[in-house]
């Protein structure tokens, strides 16, 4: 059960964005890079690439600390 206190909400919610982006970094280096360092110009890897560069930029975002 979540508190009352939505700064425990906030911090749950952070914790989780955090562990979605570390599996997205690992997904990110272990798959979509070996793939375009073989197939350079593959368009898929190429916007999934794109894509997921900027999910993860946002992930890291909203997943940092509260500053206290």
């Amino acid at each position: 059960m979540f508190s009352e206190d939505p700064a425990d909400w906030i911090e749950y919610e952070k914790k989780q964005l955090a562990q979605i982006l570390g599996r997205l970094a690992r997904m990110t280096t272990g798959t979509l890079d070996p793939h375009l360092a073989r197939y350079p110009d593959d368009e898929w890897a190429q916007l999934a690439t794109d894509q997921l560069t900027g999910v993860r930029s946002t992930l890291t975002q909203l997943a940092k600390p509260s500053r206290s």
